[in-house]
């Protein structure tokens, strides 16, 4: 009889032990997901309807990622060779381009050539390592999309290359803190990504973050409102178009721009 109130005594003991460890699990994960924390600012969901900028004549905005040899290691449409990397850049060179930063979309800047923007996602290193030195010999400036948790690890862009990469006239906008889906996360998770990423980047730059890429390319209203509420001017989307006439600024096309991509045979580009 002892011997059976022993081990249910013992039993009870062990599951309250799971109860309680179960119970402080819960409430840590309840609190992480449901409930906002104090340094983010209240309604970042209020509704925004973002003034349309009237963009004339057209901007193309090129999308990069990688700038390194595939080697059949992911997506190979995100490659660029290093080789026609530069071959893409002296085309843009020869034929009158000059680069502009996104903030001519709301602050139109005079150019003697055509302006167009580079934009690179992701943060890879090899944006620095590749890109960057053709970018200033060519005298073009673009802008780096930052995955701030992914900063400073193997094979991505670290704090010390950012800051020499912006010293030479380079630009930085968050990619969000991990790159979700924004469209398929909690609410403050995906205000976590938007609103803490741009913090945390501000951090590192010193300087303030205007702009976003949509991780993946997917966004809806309630995504964009919290990104026009946290203090971004644009978001750069993944639909294959130049920007053109009424343009929504959180809702900004870009051309992908390939491996094989043949500027002479581009349309958005030999239209200009």
């Amino acid at each position: 009889m002892k011997k059976t109130v022993f081990i249910v005594l013992s039993v009870l003991i062990s599951l309250s032990g799971v109860i309680f460890i179960f119970s402080r699990l819960s409430s840590a994960l309840w609190a992480d997901v449901f409930q906002t924390p104090s340094d983010l600012p209240a309604n970042l969901d209020a509704e925004v309807t973002p003034e349309k900028l009237s963009v004339s004549p057209p901007i193309p905005i090129l999308m990069y990622h990688h700038i390194t040899e595939y080697t059949n290691d992911g997506n190979p449409s995100i490659y660029v060779s290093p080789q026609h990397f530069e071959e893409q850049l002296q085309w843009l060179s020869d034929h009158g381009f000059q680069t502009v930063g996104l903030d001519s979309f709301r602050h139109p800047t005079p150019t003697t050539g055509k302006p167009f923007v580079l934009t690179f996602d992701d943060g890879y290193q090899d944006a620095y390592t590749q890109a960057f030195p053709v970018l200033k010999k060519y005298g073009f400036q673009a802008t780096f999309y930052i995955v701030t948790n992914d900063m400073d690890k193997s094979g991505f862009l670290s704090e010390n290359e950012m800051l020499e990469m912006k010293a030479a006239g380079m630009n930085f906008g968050s990619h969000s803190l991990s790159h979700p889906d924004l469209t398929g996360v909690f609410q403050r998770q995906a205000e976590e990504e938007i609103y803490g990423s741009k913090k945390a980047l501000e951090r590192e730059l010193g300087t303030p973050v205007t702009d976003f890429c949509y991780p993946g390319g997917t966004n809806d209203r309630n995504i964009e409102n919290i990104i026009a509420n946290s203090g971004y001017e644009t978001a750069t989307t993944t639909v294959d178009k130049v920007v053109s006439g009424p343009t929504d600024p959180f809702r900004l096309n870009r051309l992908n721009i390939g491996d094989a991509t043949n500027f002479d045979t581009l349309p958005a580009l030999t239209s200009l």
